[in-house]
Parts: structure tokens; C-alpha cells; sequence
């Protein structure tokens, strides 16, 4: 058809310009009509033996896996067996989900990533443990955080627990369900949905699909390096699947089809239903990026376009439906360092096939006055909702706050994470990039911003102050390191000289510069668990053992810390009535305590201490 004229020369053109200097090694594309498709794939599948990457070589897809999650989904709802505002403990045989704020989760809230869940972290590391699929999601069950609806919260978690939903329903295990109700119909015979066997440790696909599967890489001074595959296992629905071009062709079809395949009129789902996947939820942004019944929505080229993304150590992948173009555009790449290519070459991909101007997208003329204030209002500091709230791990949203700065045209300049973007007003309290991505903002009863949808409408971000910051932890730290090292000053200073003071001041002296040690200790120990978690891949957390000795050494120094804080707070009586120290050293141990206080909020704010830490 027309959108695939030139589309190859046109395609050898990016993969050239996105792929320089041997990275990432490989990238596989297939670009869908209804009547047909095109698939091509680039570089190596391997950079250490230069196999070369071809459109039957499987690569890992990440959470695009999802996407048959939603479709198995929605096939049960077509036959009558699931409905969508139901309560899921309605079909849920051995897991259930707890009662909280009055509302219960349905399958509309899991679609839309919106049940309120907070994020997990143990089910990555689950792959050794020996448990079934539904042990490890029971094991794992995260706390409900926030009423369903009200936050968008991207959760592996309520993926699988979605896979688990069809699995009871359908009475057979999710995988069978897929091969037999879906890849078969379509004839997909490129696709695993289990981890290789180089991780698992077993054949949990057909071998000769393994054996036809891209590695991973990362870029080690200057060139690929081969990696271990990610260990999804045994929680595997949301993010295990690896496919073929050729396969993820003949997926896209089906969308761009209607729900239709195969040239007789066969169907996966009725129109009405493939009609319902394709709508909102929850309509409370209109104008920016959302899920609609687990897809990815937004507007590309001045098309809506409807699909998913996905990362794993060592791949990017994007799936994207253009309907009004009648094309589906799929990217995955076997290096994920660096800008999501994968997104870039889809982008692209999308613009010649619409003729769009690139650079035309985002800025208007002129911002009204209206549109200036509500920049105003929006800007903030703010923290992602997709966190964990109530144990040790949140620290890996610590430096995560997205600090929003408004402009006199009315843009905004997001910065998270080392990551600077500018969006521009297109409608009330809405914004967008130059590329696809776009912010809304929600307003409270009382007219003020409190939260922000950012991030592809995977994640909302929630407007905090100063003391729900990572900088009220970093103050306290830094104001305890200060008056630990001035607590060591001050001893070493008063080495040979006779100072006046009590027996007891002397005791308080030596009970001061335990205190100080224990601040030292932690922030050592500290450090060296956040660079742990910094520098590690999933493999390699899994390698090393969840939870990493580094972690546990930085909770059990941090409580040692807290209570030594603690106890130099209470010293504060005798220090001032029995302890003979002058006026300057009596304040200053004030000010120690103070300090030392303050840093102990912060750790409890960050859950360092007073919460449980994930185990497997």
C-alpha cells in the first residue's frame, strides 16, 4: 500500500543515522498495513559472534508483552466472562486483593494502571525462588497506596495480576491461553513467552526459537559488550515475550483489521469490543497521553496513535498503531544506552508516512494570559507516584522529583532525573514536547496544582513540599555530617589542653564523638548502597541476591544512627546542668542534636528506617 512506498530506502537512511558506531549492534522494524507489511532488520544479533540480525530473529519485547495481556482480556470480555468494572476478587480463585478506601480494584483501574497499588520490587527477583507464578504475585502483593482512579501508577504488578485474571477465568495458565487463543489463530510462530534457557536454567520455549533470539548488550569502553538476559520468571506475563518482525506484522494487522485476521473474516474480538479497547476509561485528559484499556494513547504527527514501549537490560522496544494512517510501525533494539532509538526511528517512521513537518509540532504563536497563569500554577517540585511508599526501597526514587519552572510564554521546562525537556501550551493546563510526550495538570477543590500526568501517561507526579523531598533527607544528612566533623574538630582541638569539666562532661564528650562515628558510619555504608544500586543491572542484582548485603548493612547502620541521634538529643539536660562545658560547646551540641533529629526524620521519610525491606 502507499504508506510502505519507499519506506526501505527511506528506513536504511535512520537505521544509518541512529546506529553510529556499532551501537545499539542490532535493530529489527516492521512497518504494518492491513494488506500487507514490510520488515527489515539491521546490524548483529550478537556482537561477539556477528551474527547478523534478520526479520526472523526474536528479539526481547519487554512490556509491549503486555499488550496480549489486554487482548486476552478483552476476549474473555467479549465471551461474557470478565467485566470490566467488576470487582477482580470476583474472579481471582487463590490471590486477593485487600479492602481499602472504600472502592474496590476492577479491571478497568488494572488496564489503566490506576488501581492505586504502589510499586514492587521483589518480583524481579523471583527467578531463583522455586514459586509458581501465583506464590510470587501473593508474595509480592504491594500495599494499595491511593483510591483507584485518582493516580496513574504504572504496575508490572497489576499486568500480571491481569494474566492471573484470564489464567482463572479461562481455566487454563495464561501461556496456553496466548498460544492457543491468539499466536496459533495468527500464525506466529516466531514468539516465546518464557525466559530463554541461558537464564532459566531449563527449556521453558522451543529451543530452536531460543536459539534464534538476539542478545543483549551495553556499551563497555566504547564498544557492545554481550549481557546475560534479564530473569523475568516466574511472574513472566508482563515483560518475558520475545518475537520475530515478521510476527509483530502480523500483530499489528490484527489491530490495524479491527480485531480481524487471516483473509476469511475471522476475529479475535467483536467490533464492539475492539471499539471499547480503543476508548478511555477515565476521560480527565483528553488533550494528553493516557491508557485506554491498556494502551499506550497519544498524538504523533498530529495523528492519535494507540500502542506500547518496553525496556529490559539491553533492549528498547515500541509498538505504534496509527489508525487514521492505517500503520503500525514496531522497533526493537538489542542496546539500550542512551536515547530510546527505538522511539526515535518510530517518530520518524510516523513522519514520512504523514508527511508531516518534524519541527512544525508543539509551539503556538502566541500564549493567552490564561494559558501564562496556568504555567505559574503548575510549577513545582514533584514526585512520581510509581514508587514504593511504605518500605526501605523507596530510596530509589531518591533524586527522582520532577522540578517544573515556568516561562513568560507560557512553556514549562520539566527536569527529572538529568533529563531536560520543554513543553509548550496547546489547551488549559496542558503542554507538549516536540515529540509526543505531553503534561496535564489536575487541580484540587481549591483551584491549586497538585498533581501532574507526565511520562506517556504512565505516571503521575505528585506536587510535594521541602519535607517530602529527597532534599529533607540530604539537609539533615549533610547538617549531621557538618556537626560530626565539627564534634571531631572540637576533640581534637581541646587534645592536651585542660578544659573544665565534670566527670559527667566527660562522659558526654565520649558519647558525642560515638555519635558523630555512628553519623560517619552510616553515610559511608549509605553510599555505598546507593552506588550498588546505581551501577547494577537487574541481572546483576539478581546475581548478587535480593536484598544486596550493601542495603542491609545501610539499614542496620542507619537505625544505629537514629538511636544514637536519639540518645544525643536526650543528653541535652545534662549537658546543660552537670556537664561543666562552656556556653559555646553546650550550644553546639544543641545544634548536633537538632541536626541529628532532623536527619532521622528524613530517614523515616524515605523509609530507611521504622519500614520493612523487600526479601525474597
Amino acid at each position: 500500500g502507499a504508506p510502505l512506498a519507499g519506506i526501505e530506502s527511506y528506513l536504511d537512511g535512520i537505521a544509518a543515522a541512529q546506529m553510529g558506531d556499532d551501537y545499539p549492534p542490532g535493530m529489527t522494524v516492521a512497518v504494518a498495513t492491513p494488506e500487507g507489511a514490510f520488515v527489515k532488520s539491521y546490524g548483529v544479533a550478537d556482537f561477539d559472534t556477528g551474527e547478523p540480525a534478520t526479520p526472523d530473529t526474536l528479539f526481547r519485547i519487554a512490556s509491549v508483552s503486555k499488550t496480549f495481556i489486554w487482548v486476552s482480556v478483552m476476549m474473555l470480555y467479549d465471551e461474557g466472562k470478565i467485566d470490566l468494572d467488576a470487582d477482580v476478587n470476583t474472579y481471582l480463585k487463590n490471590i486477593r486483593i485487600p479492602e481499602a478506601f472504600g472502592a474496590p480494584v476492577t479491571m478497568n483501574d488494572l488496564m489503566a494502571h490506576r488501581a492505586g497499588f504502589e510499586d514492587t520490587l521483589g518480583d524481579f527477583f523471583e527467578s531463583r525462588s522455586g514459586r509458581t507464578y501465583e506464590e510470587a504475585m501473593i508474595r509480592h502483593m504491594p500495599k494499595r497506596v491511593a483510591p483507584p482512579g485518582l493516580r496513574s501508577s504504572y504496575s508490572n504488578w497489576g499486568s500480571d495480576l491481569a494474566a492471573q485474571i484470564v489464567a482463572d477465568v479461562s481455566g487454563v495458565p495464561y501461556d496456553e491461553f496466548v498460544r492457543t487463543r491468539i499466536l496459533t489463530p495468527l500464525g506466529m510462530d516466531s514468539t516465546t513467552m518464557r525466559d530463554p534457557a541461558s537464564i532459566a536454567g531449563k527449556p521453558l520455549n522451543d529451543p530452536a526459537l531460543d536459539a534464534r533470539m538476539a542478545k543483549p548488550h551495553k556499551l563497555e569502553g566504547g564498544a557492545p559488550k554481550v549481557l546475560a538476559q534479564d530473569a523475568i520468571e516466574p511472574t513472566y506475563a508482563a515483560g518475558a515475550f520475545a518475537m520475530s518482525a515478521r510476527d509483530m506484522a502480523k500483530w499489528m494487522q490484527m489491530f490495524l483489521r479491527g480485531g480481524a485476521y487471516g483473509d476469511r473474516g475471522a476475529r479475535l474480538l467483536s467490533p464492539q469490543a475492539f471499539a471499547i479497547m480503543r476508548t478511555r476509561a477515565f476521560p480527565d485528559r483528553p488533550n494528553a497521553p493516557d491508557f485506554a484499556h491498556g494502551f499506550m494513547e497519544t498524538e504523533m504527527a498530529g495523528y492519535t496513535t494507540f500502542g506500547h514501549g518496553g525496556t529490559l537490560t539491553g533492549f528498547i522496544a515500541d509498538m505504534t498503531i496509527v489508525p487514521s494512517l492505517h500503520t503500525g510501525v514496531f522497533v526493537v533494539v538489542n542496546g539500550a544506552e542512551g536515547t530510546r532509538v527505538s522511539d526515535a526511528v518510530s517518530l520518524a517512521v510516523v513522519e514520512k508516512i504523514a508527511g508531516a513537518d518534524p519541527y512544525s509540532q508543539g509551539e503556538p504563536e502566541q500564549a493567552d494570559a490564561a494559558l501564562i497563569a496556568a504555567a505559574q500554577d503548575a510549577a513545582g517540585i514533584y514526585l512520581g507516584d510509581r514508587r514504593l511508599f511504605s518500605k526501605f526501597e523507596k530510596i530509589a526514587s531518591l533524586g527522582g522529583e520532577m522540578t517544573i519552572v515556568a516561562h513568560d510564554d507560557g512553556s514549562l521546562t520539566a527536569s527529572t532525573e538529568g533529563s531536560v525537556k520543554r513543553y509548550f501550551p496547546i489547551a488549559p493546563d496542558t503542554w507538549t514536547d516536540r515529540a509526543r510526550d505531553r503534561l496535564h495538570a489536575y487541580r484540587g477543590k481549591d483551584g491549586k496544582v497538585i498533581r501532574i500526568s507526565a511520562r506517556m501517561g504512565t505516571n503521575t507526579f505528585e506536587r510535594i513540599g521541602f519535607f517530602q523531598s529527597s532534599g529533607v533527607l540530604f539537609t539533615g544528612l549533610c547538617a549531621a555530617a557538618f556537626f560530626s566533623l565539627t564534634a571531631f574538630l572540637g576533640a581534637w582541638r581541646r587534645q592536651g589542653r585542660r578544659i573544665r569539666e565534670t566527670g559527667a562532661g566527660l562522659a558526654l564528650s565520649i558519647g558525642q564523638i560515638a555519635v558523630a562515628l555512628a553519623w560517619f558510619a552510616f553515610l559511608g555504608i549509605f553510599l555505598w548502597a546507593l552506588t550498588v544500586l546505581s551501577g547494577a543491572s537487574l541481572t546483576d542484582l539478581v546475581e548478587i541476591g535480593w536484598p544486596p548485603s550493601a542495603l542491609v548493612a545501610a539499614q542496620i547502620a542507619a537505625y544505629v544512627a537514629a538511636a544514637a541521634a536519639v540518645a544525643n538529643a536526650a543528653a541535652i539536660v545534662p549537658v546543660w546542668t552537670a556537664s561543666g562545658w562552656s556556653v559555646w560547646r553546650k550550644a553546639h551540641h544543641a545544634l548536633f542534636a537538632a541536626a541529628g533529629l532532623f536527619a532521622v526524620y528524613g530517614l523515616w521519610e524515605w523509609r530507611i528506617i521504622l519500614a520493612p525491606m523487600t526479601t525474597t
